[in-house]
């Protein structure tokens, strides 16, 4: 029978394995310390936790204190029926061999015997809904009896290693089926960039062949439209997400683009950003980015003629979660009405009018130093 400094003692190694196990997401060191707390709880020299193995073939050992170097981690024993293990796992409670050089009812490893194993406890672990997990085995050098108070220590641990066992078992499952989504995700966004690139430039050799100048500025605004979608399907798979992508670069990129293509016909366009640091969306980012591709080639085509300018872009996040879009041009500025993408299509203007839809936002005009275009719209 334990005395009380004893008693005291296994309360401890309970309470200080329940705090590790909280802060420790690492199985094998879990285990370790598993068989460290409770060896010096029993006062024995050496503790290992078995696995089962092989469909029920063998059992590895897990994890272990007081054994030689390349013992824990690699060895593992069958699982036949003068095992002393599996009758336990199979009766399903605990067996005590007090002295194995005297037991006759089980064969034993010749690494016990070396090891100077002499009295041996198997404790069943069962994970949650009663599935045998492995053994908790305590070895003692020395003949002993591992009394009843002895043995409702060791189930109590035993008790707590199932569960804890059980957590990491899914959360490393989880772990590993995430990693996996995340392979086969960064692969179709690489599949859909290919994609899309070829899209591009399918368009861009029809439009260097065609004859027709409108149907040239067709299929080049067509493929400026494209040239959106791919560009937040690249920020996408640079930041390895499908649900947000850094509003500034994606902004920065998309103007710089548009007005670097045919700087020539546009003469220089000197570019002036104020856009703050913020998150979106794709289901943002792609209608914005429209909208911005509009306005932009609007404004190279016919703010400008061909003697370049300015074009600014500012954005700024609101209170309750808003955004505040101004894009503006230092050019002609608007006649009666605003002016369209192309000359009497209107194409341009209606798209950004659905895109605005799309976003819920209400779209302000202006023309007092050229052309300005102020939306404002929630994030969320």
């Amino acid at each position: 029978m334990p005395d009380l400094e004893q008693m005291v003692k296994r309360q401890k190694a309970l309470a200080d394995f329940g705090d590790f196990a909280l802060r420790n997401e690492d199985l094998d060191q879990i285990l370790t310390e598993a068989c460290r707390l409770v060896g010096d709880a029993l006062g024995t020299d050496l503790a290992k936790v078995l696995e089962i193995e092989q469909n029920g073939q063998c059992l590895f050992m897990r994890a272990g204190i007081g054994w030689k170097p390349g013992l824990v981690g690699k060895l593992r024993l069958p699982m036949n029926e003068r095992s002393s293990e599996t009758y336990s796992i199979k009766a399903g409670k605990p067996v005590v061999t007090q002295d194995i050089s005297k037991e006759d009812r089980f064969e034993f490893p010749d690494f016990l015997k070396e090891h100077g194993a002499v009295a041996i406890v198997n404790v069943p672990i069962f994970l949650p809904g009663g599935k045998p997990y492995g053994l908790l085995q305590v070895d003692s050098r020395k003949p002993r009896e591992f009394g009843e108070e002895d043995i409702a220590f060791l189930r109590t641990y035993a008790t707590i290693l199932g569960p804890v066992i059980d957590r990491l078992h899914k959360s490393h499952s989880l772990k590993d089926a995430l990693e996996a989504n995340q392979h086969l995700l960064k692969e179709l966004q690489h599949r859909v960039k290919n994609h899309i690139s070829i899209i591009t430039s399918l368009v861009r050799l029809r439009a260097k062949d065609v004859s027709s100048e409108e149907a040239r500025r067709e299929l080049t605004t067509v493929g400026e439209r494209i040239e959106v979608l791919r560009l937040v399907n690249e920020l996408l798979y640079v930041a390895g997400t499908t649900d947000l992508l850094r509003l500034r670069p994606y902004v920065m990129q998309l103007v710089e683009s548009l007005c670097h293509l045919d700087e020539g016909q546009f003469g220089k366009v000197r570019l002036d950003f104020a856009i703050e640091e913020v998150d979106l969306g794709p289901e943002i980012a792609v209608p914005l980015g429209l909208i911005l591709n509009e306005f932009v080639t609007n404004s190279l085509k016919y703010a400008f003629d061909g003697q370049g300018g300015v074009i600014s872009v500012s954005i700024e996040v609101l209170e309750e979660n808003g955004i505040r879009v101004r894009m503006s041009d230092n050019g002609k500025g608007l006649t009666a009405e605003p002016r369209p993408a192309r000359p009497g299509s209107g194409t341009g203007m209606k798209l950004i009018e659905a895109f605005a839809r799309q976003l819920d936002a209400k779209l302000d005009w202006s023309s007092s130093q050229g052309t300005a275009l102020s939306l404002e719209f929630s994030r969320h």
